[in-house]
């Protein structure tokens, strides 16, 4: 993965250590080792150990004192089980806000789309931290508009967990086009009052994010 134009050598290594790890490329447990990294990028041990910390604040590398960083323990069956969960709930919460939605969240939902999507060009790489900010807020927007304090307890705790954060690290321009459309046509069933339109928008929507999810993880480890 070449230095993008602009880009730091940090982000370089941070983008390219994030896509590998999420796809699984190590395995849970597994230590990385700053000069080895460093050897197969073509950087200095600088931007390697500045990509690690960052990494180690999102969660997918945990930090031993004077042992060095590894992998943090996420199996597949761990990451299978977050997606089959919002499978489970935020269809819920979408059908539910259909029906519960305030004209303020809907107009909320559709800004972070518009924002989406005025981010989500060909070069969209080079803005994916705010793209994937705004995708956050839309998905926790939905779930609160849903009205049901115990249905959100459990569906943003997965929202926040470093393998759903981060896979638009796995998409291409087509892919998030395709997100974008989702996000409008949820606006629209949640605008129409259509439960089960809206239910179903957000199951698709999630189901493709898995399956470009899962066909990265078998991609690298062939």
């Amino acid at each position: 993965m070449p230095l993008r134009p602009g880009g730091s050598a940090t982000d370089h290594v941070y983008d390219t250590l994030r896509r590998q790890i999420m796809a699984g490329r190590y395995a849970p447990g597994v230590q990385l080792k700053e000069e080895q990294i460093a050897e197969s990028l073509s950087v200095s041990r600088t931007p390697v150990r500045a990509a690690l910390q960052r990494l180690v604040g999102d969660g997918l590398l945990r930090s031993a004192t004077n042992r060095g960083v590894f992998v943090a323990e996420w199996t597949r069956w761990d990451i299978e089980d977050v997606f089959e969960l919002r499978l489970a709930l935020e269809p819920l919460a979408a059908g539910l806000a259909a029906q519960r939605a305030t004209e303020e969240q809907i107009a909320e939902m559709t800004a972070l789309t518009d924002r989406m999507d005025d981010l989500a060009d060909e070069t969209f790489r080079e803005r994916l931290q705010d793209i994937q900010n705004a995708n956050h807020a839309f998905h926790d927007l939905v779930i609160q508009a849903a009205g049901s304090p115990r249905l959100a307890q459990f569906a943003l705790s997965l929202t926040g967990m470093p393998m759903i954060v981060g896979t638009f690290h796995f998409y291409d321009y087509m892919d998030m086009r395709g997100s974008v459309q989702h996000h409008r046509e949820l606006i629209e069933a949640i605008k129409a009052k259509d439960r089960y339109f809206a239910a179903q928008v957000m199951a698709v929507h999630l189901r493709v994010t898995h399956e470009i999810f899962k066909k990265n993880q078998t991609s690298a480890q062939e």
